[in-house]
């Protein structure tokens, strides 16, 4: 039986044919004609459903129209109308003379399968994204009006079924052309439809009810049914081979974007049938479809649906009978295969450990780097799994394979040849004329400015960036990465330094720099998982790697991996100064070989020297101090000289130097050595473009840098406030100019604006009180603080108030009378930004609020008109019943901790605030404050807590509303106590041996006041009370009566 096509749709129109015609020219002289072909798509699609139909329908038609002889001699007569010289191209040879021959049809085929093409294009994009009706009411700013919104969709069934026909017969076409067309279309309206109901609810994998079995058909007769299987022949053989690669491509796209949609929504018994269909056409003829079957039983090894796991054998073998496949691309996706199912599905591939190990080592040595990268891949998810059982029983195959493994690792760490004619050609540029390229500079990202509790937002950094010149994924990276993991998961120094050694030696010594810079790559790799097993080797193996550094005729590629080697055993150098038989000269001779590799002229070397800087910097912490003045030296001069990314890179290093040696960085004259030189490139930078993205990390440089220096940075103060301020203002009045809906202002705008208030809190920070009369003496600025603080604390955009905030709190710490005018809608702003929707902004307006209480003192009368909506705000934080706009609880690291601390400094100015309410979150906040981890900030969460438990005792039982139990309370309120002591104290505290440490003595009122409460209760709660107590650990009872007095049984 043959296979079964949709019959051929109509031709398409003529005027569809000239719109395409004119859509298709690009004649710079013809602009204005292409500009109304444009206006006319636009009017058609979006002047009413019946046009929008019938241009929907048209493009099917010509997209399926395979000969232009098909179309009626008016619409062609249309056509040639219109462009007569397009017509000429595309179509004249239909209506020529057919002596003419078939190089002139072949040729005009060629335009008219482009055209064919477009029109694909254009019906893709008007069924997925399908117009607004061109007379919808919108408002001044062009926005739609609620309740008029909805879009066009095509009208009547019918014409979807007809669309879809014609793109069934476009799958089967001889043009490759035409069935990516048409591929396209099918899985782009299947992905996007289950989210358009209301306009492509036809297109749905669940209502396109043939879909999948017409796909199934054409991959069964691709399969060797009725006649196909990869037959070349001409004939029915040949469409059928066609047909089957259009599906397989349209499969492999759904399987790729919407893998559980087409499983679970498609017809049972076509799906089912689906895999074997795909596993038979692996051994196809044909490369195309033996390569596209198997990318769509790759793209369901995750899901693993029913009909795969029942033929995970026939899987397994089709991947093993195309292992030796003459195509490359067949050979990478059966890496690729073996890899999903590492990663997702090992317990499948578990009972063949062995043989497809030995298979991925094999292809890992792989002349196509296409193909050993894929499986290189399998060695890095092999050694990312966890300690499942199955995990465990392959470690012990793979670890038979390292003595062959490793040294092929390094081996693909050397840059092929082709890759090294790059670099040099890349040298020998820099050399000449040594100006940046586009291609050099990376986005500026700010970094925000979390306050109170702990702050554990990770700053990653591009560690990695060193594996390669480029942001591409290689073979040399995948394996340096696939060499770290390996080390890291066998314990290095066994079963990994014996095999790596030996090659890594010969590659150190070899005269050929390349294979040098190689092995450098694979010793830094290894620095984690093999770093203690390397010491004894590393008194030989450090000083080679600064020679490297610093050697005159050493390769850029070579400084730059040995500087980023260097920067990974940081911990190991730094360890050698105080260590017996250790070198205490070796910080400086890093300092030294770092600061005389900065001035290098590559900017390679440049950004790796310095990156590597601030690692080596954050390992030697305080041992950097006797350094700081001429590295300082070398960092000025590098302020004048680098290019942008360097410069970059050097702005970030100084900040992480100043962060590891506090206020160092301010003494013995080293601010008037830099500070100005920052200063005057701000201003040069500010001046051309206050957006300057580069201005970024220079005000996060000077702001980090002005709060150690502290009180030494007044003599640039006040320039530095003003230049900050400017900044606020002409970014503000830019963006007001520029945005009419303020609404629509995104963070990366306010970038600048965010940098300029954290420096600001810099400054405050540093100066301390003092800042106020800094405001005070500028003129210009003075007056206005206080309305741009508010300014800012009402600002759109939550990334600005969230700076705002971090600010607002440090003014009410250091200089509470610059906001005292502005307090109350300082605080209104607050409570309205604690949501959880935003956690940093909740974070920091959460902590503003609660210095603002600590500002407050006994003093209640400024927050009165306030506490209850602060209280609102908070309750949820402590309880856990913050969701976020999607309803979903929010569970932020350290936003309940703040929580606790506000609501503690809330009560001490008067506990009658929360008092009342305090059943309903008491369990909470007793959780809160035992994760706190600043003695200061928990005292004053324990003070406030202590102080509205007294006001309202009967909480402690849950209240009228019983909100929990006394006994839950206790527990709770004990645990916290207990906190207190685990400072210090062995991970198993409660059960093992005794280990607390004793209160904190500089909070001995809070240890008395904590004494008096557990008296209390111990007295006034009675069974409950003995219920906790009998349940109580033995080092808790010893605890309770050594410290606080309590007598326990």
């Amino acid at each position: 039986m043959p296979l079964q096509l949709p019959p051929p749709p109509p031709p398409p129109s003529g005027s569809v044919l000239a719109l395409l015609a004119a859509l298709s020219n690009h004649d710079p002289t013809n602009r204005d004609t292409h500009a109304l072909a444009l206006r006319a798509r636009d009017d058609a699609l979006s002047g009413s459903p019946a046009g929008y139909t019938d241009l929907c329908a048209n493009l099917s038609r010509a997209l399926a129209c395979h000969d232009p002889r098909t179309v009626p001699r008016e619409d062609l007569r249309r056509f040639h109308d219109s462009d007569p010289a397009m017509f000429a191209r595309c179509a004249g040879w239909a209506v020529a003379d057919p002596a003419d021959g078939a190089d002139e049809a072949s040729g005009g085929m060629a335009h008219w399968n482009a055209l064919r093409q477009l029109a694909g294009l254009l019906l893709k994009n008007a069924l997925v994204s399908p117009p607004l009706p061109r007379d919808v009411p919108t408002d001044r700013l062009g926005r739609v009006l609620p309740g008029h919104a909805r879009r066009m969709a095509l009208d009547g069934p019918g014409a979807a079924a007809e669309i879809q026909r014609a793109l069934y017969t476009c799958l089967a076409s001889s043009e490759v052309g035409i069935r990516n067309a048409a591929s396209s279309c099918i899985s782009s309206c299947c992905v996007v439809a289950d989210g358009h109901p209301e306009t492509m609810a036809a297109f749905s994998v669940s209502n396109w009810a043939d879909l999948v079995p017409f796909l199934l058909q054409c991959v069964q007769f691709g399969a060797g049914g009725g006649g196909g299987g990869g037959a070349e022949a001409p004939g029915d053989g040949r469409v059928e081979e066609q047909a089957a690669i259009g599906s397989l491509q349209t499969l492999r796209k759904l399987l790729e974007d919407i893998p559980h949609r087409l499983i679970n929504e498609s017809p049972g018994t076509s799906f089912h049938d689906l895999v074997p269909a795909l596993l038979a056409c692996l051994t196809s003829r044909t490369e195309p479809i033996r390569r596209e079957a198997l990318s769509c039983l790759n793209c369901l090894v995750e899901p693993m649906p029913g009909s795969l796991a029942s033929n995970v054998d026939g899987y397994l073998a089709g991947l093993s009978g195309l292992a030796g496949d003459p195509s490359p691309r067949i050979r990478c996706l059966v890496c690729r295969g073996i890899v999903t199912l590492l990663g997702d599905r090992p317990e499948y591939l578990q009972p063949h450990v062995g043989p497809v190990s030995e298979f991925m080592l094999k292809s890992t040595a792989d002349a196509d780097p296409d193909v050993a990268l894929e499986a290189c891949e399998f060695w890095l998810t092999f050694a990312s799994l966890g300690d499942e059982e199955e995990v465990m029983y392959m470690m012990e195959t793979v670890l038979g394979l390292l003595p062959r493994l490793i040294p092929r690792l390094l081996e693909n760490m050397v840059y092929p040849p082709e890759r090294i004619e790059e670099l040099l050609e890349s040298n020998r540029q820099d050399e000449r004329d040594g100006a940046e390229r586009a291609q050099d500079l990376r986005p500026v990202f700010h970094k925000s400015k979390m306050k109170g509790g702990d702050d554990d937002s990770d700053d990653e950094s591009d560690d990695d960036d060193e594996f390669d010149d480029d942001n591409q994924w290689t073979l040399r990276k995948c394996s340096a990465a696939s060499l770290d993991t390996l080390a890291g998961m066998y314990g290095g120094g066994e079963h990994v330094l014996p095999h790596l050694l030996p090659p890594l030696g010969q590659c150190l010594e070899s005269p050929d720099q390349w294979r040098r810079e190689a092995a450098i790559l694979a010793l830094g790799a290894v620095s984690e998982g093999c770093g203690p097993h390397l010491a004894e080797h590393m008194p030989r193996l450090h000083p080679f790697l600064l020679g490297q550094l610093t050697a005159p005729d050493s390769l850029p590629q070579v400084r730059c991996i040995a500087a980023w080697t260097l920067g990974r055993y940081s911990s190991w150098a730094v360890g050698q100064v105080g260590a017996p038989g250790g070198d205490p000269a070796l910080v400086a001779r890093v300092v030294e070989a770092f600061a005389g590799r900065m001035g290098d002229a590559n900017r390679r070397v440049q950004v790796a020297v310095t990156s590597s800087l601030g690692v080596f910097a954050d390992a030697a912490r305080e041992l950097l101090v006797p350094y700081l003045g001429g590295l300082y030296k070398v960092i000025v001069h590098a302020l004048d000289t680098y290019g942008t990314r360097s410069r970059l890179v050097l702005l970030d290093a100084m900040g992480v130097i100043a962060e590891c040696v506090g206020q160092a960085v301010g003494r013995d004259g080293l601010p008037a050595m830099y500070v100005p030189r920052m200063l005057r490139m701000w201003n040069d930078l500010a001046t051309a473009d206050p957006f300057d993205r580069s201005l970024l990390p220079l005000m996060e440089c000077l702001g980090s840098h002005a709060v150690y220096i502290g009180l030494n940075f007044q003599p640039w103060a006040l320039e530095t406030f003003e230049m900050a301020m400017s900044t606020i203002e002409a970014c503000m009045i830019m963006i007001a100019h520029d945005e009419d809906d303020l609404d629509d202002v995104d963070d990366e705008m306010t970038d600048p604006i965010i940098c300029a208030i954290d420096l600001t809190d810099g400054l405050v920070e540093g100066l301390g009180p003092n800042f106020a009369s800094l405001v005070e003496s500028s003129p210009r600025f003075g007056p206005t603080f206080p309305s741009t603080v508010r300014g800012a604390a009402i600002h759109a955009v939550p990334g600005v108030r969230m700076s705002a905030y971090a600010l607002v709190g440090d003014l009410a710490r250091h200089a509470p009378a610059l906001i005292q005018d502005v307090l109350p809608e300082l605080l209104k702003g607050a409570i309205e930004s604690m949501t959880p929707m935003h956690p940093s902004l909740c974070n920091n307006a959460a902590w503003a609020i609660g210095e603002i209480c600590v500002r407050c003192g006994s003093d209640p009368a400024p927050l009165r008109p306030y506490a209850p909506g602060i209280l609102s705000a908070v309750v949820p934080l402590l309880v856990g019943n913050a969701v976020d706009v999607d309803g979903n609880e929010v569970r932020v690291h350290g936003l309940a901790e703040n929580g606790a601390i506000t609501m503690g400094r809330l009560a001490c100015v008067d506990p009658g605030f929360v008092a009342q309410d305090l059943p309903r979150f008491l369990v909470g906040w007793c959780d809160s404050m035992s994760k706190i981890s600043d003695h200061v900030e928990r005292n004053d969460a324990f003070r406030g807590f202590v102080a509205a438990l007294r006001a309202n005792p009967g909480s402690i039982s849950g209240g009228s509303a019983g909100h929990h139990t006394a006994g839950d309370a206790l527990g709770a309120l004990l645990f916290a106590i207990v906190s207190w002591h685990l400072e210090g104290a062995a991970d198993d505290a409660l059960g093992g041996a005794y280990s607390f440490a004793p209160f904190p003595s500089q909070h001995g009122e809070l240890l008395d006041s904590l004494r008096g409460l557990l008296r209390d209760l111990k007295s006034s709660l009675g069974e409950d009370w003995a219920e906790v107590e009998r349940g109580m650990p033995p080092n808790v009872k010893r605890l309770m009566a050594e410290q606080y007095g309590l007598q326990v049984s």
